[in-house]
């Protein structure tokens, strides 16, 4: 049983008793619907009809439906003027309609559609009692063919099974298309938490190793000694600023951090992200340059703090993979509402395999672990773009470098 569900295998079978009830109910709606039709339209003629018989009066012959009476024991009893002599098909007609008798001279009335050997495939039969002095004295019956009722029967299931059939083939889509990303899903989780511990893994076994080797005074060297702390120190920073990241992105993806827009001087927002990164050019020998358009951005209606953070991001991970004497570059444009800020490096670009897993946790360019990032970054920017209501995307041409490009609503238009 669990091995049913969790192939979900039980959702085909809900499907499956989904059609059957389907066609079942739709089959008794139909004939329930046409037997008060043929009821109301048949009864009236068969009243007066049994009235007549009771009488003794004979009536007409009539293509249009075939009269039957019998007496309480079962006997034919003439109701046409022009009485033919008896077929082998009347003996059939008697005999099927002798089953209901009993339910007539009890004084109820019958309606059923039927198969009558010797009269029709399907026909409505519809029986009452003829009264003679407040006394039953035999029943009478009227039988019409149902050719109507086998129409919209048959027209029901073909309509019927070409939408389930329809309905079916999306749902399965649906289906396929959901069980993939749940898979995807699951495996993402996996990586995920492999990854973590590797992340989590690799600063402290550093840590490990070197406070060992310094407990066990096995180092003697003062250089040497300071050399294994500023290690440890590094590690330990590494390791805080990969918790820092991996809380701040799990605030971001439950959707717990409220931003606040307001009004934002989008030139200062860029000039205080870049402020840190022109030291750091000189240091790394790397040009950096804000365009003329970047730096004459109009007004835009964000969060301050946050665009600060994600440009951060961008110029960090654009430092970190353009090789010295290489350059980045932020530049901007404006579209109708909206702005964008765009952050360029000629770098090792990005390979069109990982571009679309970019905005990922622990992407491969940073499970490399070339860099000192914690690899969560840029999903930390996915997220903050995402709750500012803006967006992020990237562009990549191999190894002609990488250009993200973030939109902010302009304060005015």
């Amino acid at each position: 049983m669990k091995r049913l569900f969790s192939s979900k295998l039980w959702i085909a079978f809900v499907i499956l008793a989904i059609f059957i009830s389907g066609q079942l109910l739709g089959a008794f709606a139909i004939k329930h619907y046409f037997i008060q039709s043929k009821i109301e339209e048949l009864q009236p003629p068969l009243t007066l009809i049994g009235e007549e018989v009771a009488k003794g009066d004979k009536i007409s012959r009539t293509d249009d439906f075939l009269v039957k009476a019998f007496d309480v024991h079962g006997k034919e009893m003439g109701v046409y003027s022009d009485e033919k002599v008896p077929t082998s098909d009347d003996a059939k007609v008697n005999k099927k309609l002798a089953s209901y008798l009993p339910k007539i001279i009890s004084g109820k009335m019958a309606v059923e559609i039927h198969e009558v050997p010797g009269y029709s495939k399907r026909a409505i039969i519809i029986g009452q009692p003829i009264v003679q002095d407040g006394k039953v004295t035999g029943g009478i019956f009227l039988l019409k063919e149902a050719r109507a009722y086998q129409a919209a029967l048959d027209g029901f299931y073909l309509v019927f099974f070409v939408t389930l059939a329809i309905g079916t083939i999306i749902i399965l889509a649906f289906l396929t298309v959901f069980i993939k990303e749940k898979n995807e899903l699951e495996q993402m989780r996996k990586d995920y938490v492999a990854n973590i511990s590797h992340e989590l893994k690799t600063p402290l076994s550093s840590i490990k190793a070197l406070t060992e080797t310094l407990a066990d005074h096995v180092v003697t060297d003062p250089q040497k000694i300071d050399q294994y702390y500023s290690i440890i120190l590094r590690e330990s920073a590494r390791l805080e600023k990969l918790i820092a990241d991996l809380l701040e992105l799990s605030r971001l993806q439950h959707k717990k951090v409220a931003f606040d827009k307001s009004v934002v001087d989008t030139k200062e927002v860029i000039k205080e992200a870049a402020e840190p990164f022109v030291i750091l050019a000189d240091e790394l020998d790397l040009h950096f340059q804000i365009t003329e358009r970047a730096k004459n951005l109009p007004e835009t209606y964000s969060n301050k703090d946050r665009i600060v953070q994600v440009l951060t991001i961008l110029l960090d991970n654009a430092f970190k993979f353009t090789p010295e004497q290489g350059k980045v570059v932020i530049d901007a444009k404006t579209t109708g509402r909206k702005a964008e800020i765009l952050v360029s490096d000629n770098g090792q670009g990005i390979s069109n395999d990982i571009l679309p897993h970019i905005f990922g946790r622990f992407n491969k360019e940073d499970l490399s672990h070339t860099s000192s990032g914690s690899g969560l970054g840029l999903s930390i920017a996915y997220e903050i773009m995402e709750q500012l209501g803006e967006k992020i995307k990237v562009e990549s041409k191999g190894e002609s470098g990488t250009t993200f490009i973030i939109t902010l609503r302009r304060a005015s238009y």
